[in-house]
């Protein structure tokens, strides 16, 4: 009994000393969504994606902070990353946030948007393989595009003569495409404060496509166990790749993460994150010949851009 009672206080005076200096640690509040493959934040694959994958990874070799996860629509996402202690593994640059983030090296590349249709109705849209052409397919009032306008963001546009801000979270063509065609009724501009359609809006006959990448299907077809029933195509007017970044609070914290984050990320490390990649996108290529030479050896390439510079 003896041995029992001091055994336990040494282990309470342990347990209480780890919890004491967890306690002194600083904490980092780091943000995801719920995007399949790219956040997994439930179920079989929990935090197997490509943006929650890495942000394990850097949480396991940043030992010296505690960490906490927080999982946000775009509503509070835009929220958050305004605060003191929040970073992000994985995501583009947004224009004028240099102001209120500091960024590393980049660290990925998001594959190129394109749109999903249901397999059904190629047809009506082209042979797998083909890159259609958004104008055209608008030009047709019998197909319905669905667009989140939650996903936009502000970016001032130096013209003299209109001077207004231009909401861009694709291309300049494609933003140019949609007011065009707003009004009509073959653009349901959603409200809705997710990242993506939910692939039922295509079962239901609620839209015809959306914008969105390959993996979303790929995914929902291994998670179920079913035959793919989903197509994607690229389209002309988003034919660049996007780079992706780590991103910390442009605070005296923020900047002290962000530099123990720039000393951690190696080859090793951002390879390790390119087989999350081809795992749920597939291999491809010209996405590995992309990705080694701008990510991995840092140079510039005409085939990669961010929302912030096109």
């Amino acid at each position: 009994m003896w041995r029992f009672m001091v055994s336990s206080l040494i282990l309470f005076l342990l347990a209480g000393s780890v919890f004491s200096e967890d306690k002194g640690k600083e904490t980092i509040r780091w943000l995801g969504w719920e995007q399949v493959p790219n956040f997994i934040p439930y179920g079989e694959y929990h935090g197997q994606g490509l943006g929650d994958s890495f942000t394990n990874r850097l949480q396991q070799m940043l030992p010296q902070y505690n960490h906490e996860m927080v999982i946000a629509n775009t509503r509070r996402y835009n929220q958050l990353i305004h605060e003191e202690d929040v970073c992000v593994a994985w995501a583009w640059i947004v224009p004028g946030s240099e102001d209120y983030r500091v960024h590393s090296r980049a660290v990925s590349l998001a594959p190129r948007t394109g749109i999903q249709i249901l397999k059904s109705k190629q047809h009506l849209f082209g042979n797998p393989g083909e890159v259609l052409s958004l104008a055209k397919l608008l030009s047709n009032p019998d197909l319905t595009l669905g667009y989140l306008e939650e996903l936009s963001y502000t970016k001032k546009v130096p013209d003299l003569t209109l001077g207004y801000l231009e909401e861009l979270s694709y291309t300049k063509k494609v933003h140019e495409l949609l007011e065009k065609y707003r009004g009509e009724n073959n653009i349901h501009f959603s409200s809705r404060s997710e990242v993506e359609f939910n692939l039922s809006m295509l079962d239901s006959n609620r839209l015809d496509y959306f914008f969105g990448f390959p993996a979303q299907a790929i995914f929902d077809a291994e998670v179920r166990g079913i035959p793919n029933k989903y197509q994607f195509y690229n389209i002309e007017e988003i034919n660049m790749f996007t780079s992706m970044h780590t991103h910390c609070s442009k605070t005296a914290f923020g900047k002290e993460v962000m530099t123990a984050i720039n000393e951690i990320i190696t080859t090793d490390l951002l390879l390790e994150h390119l087989a999350h990649v081809e795992r749920w996108y597939g291999e491809n290529k010209n996405y590995r010949e992309v990705f080694m030479d701008y990510v991995i050896n840092q140079n510039p390439s005409k085939l990669v851009t961010h929302p912030e510079y096109d």
